[in-house]
């Protein structure tokens, strides 16, 4: 049988054929497209959460580290230490288990070196404070360092949520993108029915398989997510989502359970939250949102206060990110709500803690020079007294015995004069204590400038200032090269005057004096040291050094108040600096100073570069 155009339908059935086998290898390859698109989603859903429940363990393990060493600090009570010391120990592992996952991940393995950086300098700047507990005694903690562990975890926690919003919103546009082709799916279907029964077959059996297959991916996502609310729960956070559009909120029942609610008693209304917002932060709560809406802000970071469902109100800090459509206008923010409640109690004691220790220090040493005017004032009408009582025994010289002269030219020449001496030394040196007290308390409202300063500059006027004992003790004074950094220059000048009056004072009378110094640099700090081979500190007075009013037992012949080296230590806090010495006992000591880098701006480092040319 022949067909128009000169087919025959042998030709016609075998192009039917050809069309059905085409339709069905499309067909085919289309269902397996999907197939491998579910299958890389599941694997890519897998990755991301595992990546995710990585990232977030390490960041409950920097907190938890800094939680116990703040703590332990504090308090003194060694069992702040074990969670410090459990979650110090598992870091390494954690983060090499996220490397590892993400090693094939460029940017992911860059930032996992990143992170490891940071981690290192928290475990650093924490194993220092715990470490300077342990040695100094709990109790007195440094405000500067506790506050500077604290901002470098904040910091790195917004670096992890940050990295964390980035994948959950990859991992949503990659489930878009599948939904999409799922879409495409049903039109497929709807065309392999109308080509044929065997390919409508085909297709519904590896449909069937596909759907099973989906299933276990939509099983295992639930259970990804089981285990990332877990952790978000771990570590007090719940999820919310603001829609700008339909102007309506979801909270994740985690959220709602940290202001006391249940999950069906508040509302999805955008406004629900703004009527438990405390009055005074409503304004500071909308502006900080209406900076990040309209892209003032780059991050939104907000801290408020909500009222809790039994009344009590709950510090509260929020964090998001945004999506904008293609006008400008943003139509959702997805983030999270962390109860920093705990947090805020303890800055607050902390704070008020230290502003009563300054305000008793001031007060106590100010009241006790009342009482040493009133001894010394006294201790001189005594001596006019003295004198009167001479005058008038003179006249009556006669009448006495030589017995009872020779007593009363005792006790009027020798022991009552030299009794008033006494007096007036104690109440000198009392006055001379009182008043480094007064200076001591004095440091926290001094207000440091931070200029360029050359510090080999500073070092030659401390040398000048010391020039005289240095060459009549014959000693030999070698500085490096010294950088120019920025600092107070005030403080930093005090600093070296301190270090250096000790040096030449400690040094041994029996040999040469030696005194070096120098600096060295690291990625973060300048590390200055003075070293001396004068008579050391004996380890069993290493607690003293840097103790008001304390000194080496072996310094019985050097005066001094013992409040130098308390002065610089306290004046290098502020700074955000240390001080530390290593020394061996008859042979020298060394002493260390660090402080932070902090870049120069343009017109400084014009004004360093003529000095220089000059």
């Amino acid at each position: 049988m022949r067909m128009p155009w000169g087919l025959s339908v042998k030709h016609v059935y075998l192009a039917f054929f050809s069309l059905i086998s085409i339709a069905l290898c499309a067909f085919s390859l289309i269902i397996f497209s999907q197939y491998k698109i579910s299958q890389n989603l599941n694997e890519y859903t897998r990755y991301q959460y595992e990546n995710i429940r990585l990232s977030k363990i390490i960041l409950m393990d920097v907190i938890n580290m800094e939680t116990g060493a703040r703590g332990y600090i504090l308090s003194g009570d060694k069992a702040y230490l074990q969670p410090y010391e459990q979650a110090s120990d598992r870091l390494q592992d954690e983060v090499l288990s996220l490397r590892n996952a993400t090693y094939y991940e460029d940017n992911s393995f860059a930032e996992t070196n990143a992170w490891l950086d940071r981690i290192d300098t928290i475990q650093t700047l924490l194993q220092n404070q715990v470490a300077y507990a342990r040695s100094h005694g709990p109790g007195k903690p440094d405000v500067a360092d506790m506050g500077k562990a604290k901002s470098a975890v904040d910091s790195l926690r917004a670096i992890i949520e940050g990295s964390i919003r980035q994948r959950l919103a990859a991992l949503k546009l990659r489930i878009d993108l599948v939904n999409h082709q799922k879409n495409n799916l049903i039109w497929v279907l709807v065309i392999g029915t109308a080509a044929g029964i065997a390919i409508l077959l085909a297709g519904t059996v590896m449909i069937i398989r596909l759907e099973d297959e989906n299933e276990a991916i939509e099983d295992e996502n639930q259970r990804a997510e089981l285990r990332f609310r877990t952790v978000m729960n771990g570590i007090n956070d719940g999820v919310y989502e603001i829609n700008f559009v339909n102007e309506t909120m979801y909270m994740s029942k985690e959220l709602k359970a940290m202001l006391g609610y249940g999950e069906h008693e508040l509302d999805n209304d955008i406004n629900v939250i703004t009527p438990m917002i405390h009055p005074d932060d409503v304004e500071s709560f909308f502006k900080v949102r209406h900076d990040y809406v309209t892209r003032k802000s780059r991050d939104y970071v907000n801290i408020f206060r909500l009222r809790h469902k039994d009344g009590s109100w709950r510090w509260i800090m929020a964090r998001g990110v945004g999506a904008w459509d293609r006008f400008g206008q943003i139509r959702t923010l997805i983030g999270t709500h962390t109860d920093i409640t705990e947090q805020k109690r303890r800055e607050e004691e902390l704070r008020l803690l230290n502003a009563d220790m300054e305000a008793f220090t001031y007060i106590t040493s100010h009241d006790m020079r009342s009482p040493l005017v009133n001894l010394k004032g006294f201790s001189h009408e005594l001596q006019i007294a003295l004198d009167q009582v001479r005058d008038v025994l003179e006249s009556q010289n006669r009448k006495l015995s030589a017995s009872a002269r020779n007593r009363l030219d005792t006790l009027l020449q020798h022991d009552i004069p030299e009794s008033l001496g006494f007096i007036g030394n104690a109440v000198d040196r009392m006055d001379t204590l009182t008043t480094a007290i007064l200076d001591l308390s004095r440091i926290g409202k001094f207000a440091y400038r931070e200029t360029a300063v050359d510090s080999r500059l500073v070092i030659e006027k401390c040398l000048g200032a010391q020039s005289y004992e240095i060459s009549v003790k014959g000693v030999n004074v070698q500085v490096a090269d010294m950088p120019v950094l920025m600092t107070d220059a005030v403080a930093l000048e005090q600093t070296f005057s301190n270090l250096l009056d000790n040096a030449v004072k400690y040094l041994k009378p029996d040999r040469p004096g030696e005194i070096e110094i120098g600096c060295r640099e690291t990625a973060r700090d300048y590390v200055f040291y003075l070293r001396d081979n004068g008579r050391g500190i004996d380890p069993a007075d290493s607690d003293r050094v840097f103790n008001i009013f304390r000194r080496a037992r072996n310094a019985g012949d050097v005066r001094g108040l013992g409040i130098g080296m308390a002065y610089v230590k306290a004046s290098l806090r502020k700074m955000s600096g240390a001080i530390w010495f290593e020394s061996t006992l008859d042979v020298g000591t060394t002493f260390f100073v660090s402080l932070p880098k902090k870049p120069l701006t343009e017109k400084q480092a014009a004004v360093e570069t003529e000095e220089v040319e000059a």
